[in-house]
């Protein structure tokens, strides 16, 4: 069965903000081939900019905080806002505690070290964005605790940068229209289970959250 959630991811630029709309779709195993192969890139030190999207909501559940609970393999899109069209596809293929290979990696600073898996596919309607490129970066995600606290350290701590080989991040230029790529992130989380927010960039939501035990 399809399921299908929107959200909202940022596109930002220097001097505008360009807003989009999104949906979500469950991934099924000739699906992910198809909307999948699209892949993004790990951490980097500034802040992503992303398409920004406008929420239309569909059927999918909300949790209480008005963000959509999705499931690994569930398709998420953005879209232009003035041209209704489709600029991004996404997945959330994965999200694992992760035990870091490179020659300078060090510990967590905050607790645990994860990756999140993604798979990112940029159209190429993303050229009529105001900025045609499509970031993720530990920026785009935020950690809630079981208790509801919401941790307000940094997920991109410098243990994160060091940990897995580049070669398995996303681009730290981004992606232009027409790309796929697939990548993961690593993240910094405090201890324990709780919710896994991704944000997309976007200042308001709903954003898509990601049970984490």
């Amino acid at each position: 069965m399809k399921k299908v959630l929107i959200g909202a991811a940022v596109l930002a630029t220097a001097l505008t903000l360009t807003a989009c709309g999104g949906t979500v779709n469950k991934n099924t195993p000739s699906e992910s081939a198809e909307a999948s192969d699209a892949p993004i890139t790990a951490p980097t030190a500034a802040p992503v900019t992303t398409p920004k999207s406008t929420p239309t909501p569909t059927g999918k559940a909300k949790s209480i905080r008005g963000n959509f609970i999705a499931e690994l393999g569930d398709i998420g899109s953005f879209s232009n806002q003035s041209t209704k069209k489709v600029t991004t596809k996404f997945t959330v293929d994965s999200i694992l505690d992760v035990q870091c290979t490179q020659p300078y990696s060090r510990p967590a600073d905050n607790g645990r070290l994860i990756t999140v898996a993604l798979t990112v596919e940029t159209k190429p309607d993303l050229a009529d964005d105001t900025n045609p490129n499509f970031r993720i970066t530990s920026h785009d995600f935020k950690f809630i605790a079981a208790s509801g606290t919401t941790f307000n350290g940094n997920l991109g701590s410098v243990a994160t940068y060091s940990c897995i080989d580049d070669a398995l991040t996303f681009p730290s230029g981004g992606m232009g229209p027409a790309e796929k790529v697939a990548g993961s992130v690593v993240l910094d989380l405090p201890p324990g289970p709780g919710t896994l927010v991704y944000t997309g960039g976007a200042f308001t939501g709903p954003f898509f959250e990601y049970p984490i035990s």
